[in-house]
């Protein structure tokens, strides 16, 4: 059993509106032709369920469009089963929807980030058919689950998406998904990780800390329990997609197709072996 830990590191703000956003990858160092196509099927499957920004409060126009360009690497880091890599925004962009006054919401979009696996573990997940997921995962914090809560408020006078330590993620969008999918009418917040050390606390949802059990919380969508949901910061290989983890990217300020909550498979191409990297998140693989 492996457990993914993530900790938030420095990034750059530049603040100005902007629009709609694709992933793109740069590779920078070696890569197999197999390993970079799971990187670019799961940007693909990204670039799918963000369809845009949701930038025109109150009338205000959209001044340009960017992309969201990932650097990969994916060096010798410490073999199998110790350090897995790291991932996590670089830079981000700072737009709020009233520039003449309080905003009702503040938002950054990563312009750029980061993504760096140890080629140990890559193979050793290849091999097993899990590392599709946790390349999801991964690039999912780039964009800002995990790592981005904190900058992003949901009304102008300092209440954020989510505090440190609360445990209580507050997004509109993602406790709505919480309520319905999940059968949690009365819940006023979702429940995010505290367990798990550094990295692992305060960027994921909530499960049972190093998968020790089942949370008995079941997705109405895939009838998976909660545990097995990709933002959660412990992995098993198995994983799906919620409502909730889309409409936290929704509270973001993304558009996104909620149609994409659902179990995440992969078919992998013949020749499958390694895979890349990023960097403003750390994480640490341990063996249960």
């Amino acid at each position: 059993m492996k457990t993914l830990a993530f900790s938030i590191f420095s990034v750059s703000f530049l603040q100005t509106a902007s629009a709609v956003s694709l992933i793109q990858l740069n590779f920078a160092g070696p890569v197999t032709p197999a390993q970079q196509q799971v990187f670019e099927d799961a940007a693909d499957f990204w670039n799918s369920a963000i369809t845009g920004y949701d930038l025109l409060y109150n009338n205000v126009g959209v001044e340009e469009a960017h992309s969201l360009t990932i650097n990969v690497t994916l060096p010798e880091i410490d073999g199998v089963g110790q350090v897995l890599g790291s991932a996590g925004p670089n830079t981000v962009k700072y737009y709020d929807d009233n520039p003449l006054g309080a905003p009702t919401v503040a938002m950054w979009y990563t312009l750029s980030g980061s993504m760096q696996f140890d080629s140990a573990d890559v193979d050793a997940m290849i091999a097993n058919n899990s590392f599709y997921g946790v390349v999801l995962h991964e690039m999912a914090h780039v964009i800002g689950i995990g790592t981005l809560w904190e900058f992003n408020t949901v009304n102008g006078y300092g209440v954020n998406l989510y505090t440190s330590g609360s445990g209580q993620y507050l997004g509109a969008n993602a406790l709505a998904a919480w309520q319905t999918e999940f059968g949690q009418a009365g819940a006023t917040y979702v429940p995010v990780e505290l367990g798990g050390g550094t990295g692992t606390a305060n960027g994921h949802w909530n499960e049972v800390d190093f998968q020790a059990g089942l949370t008995g919380i079941t997705s109405s969508i895939t009838n998976m329990d909660f545990a097995y949901e990709l933002m959660t910061g412990w992995t098993n290989g198995t994983f799906f997609l919620s409502e909730v983890t889309l409409g936290g990217l929704d509270d973001l300020g993304y558009i996104v197709d909620y149609s994409k909550a659902g179990v995440i498979e992969y078919v992998p191409e013949p020749a499958l072996s390694s895979m890349l990297g990023l960097a403003a998140c750390a994480l640490l693989c341990r063996r249960r």
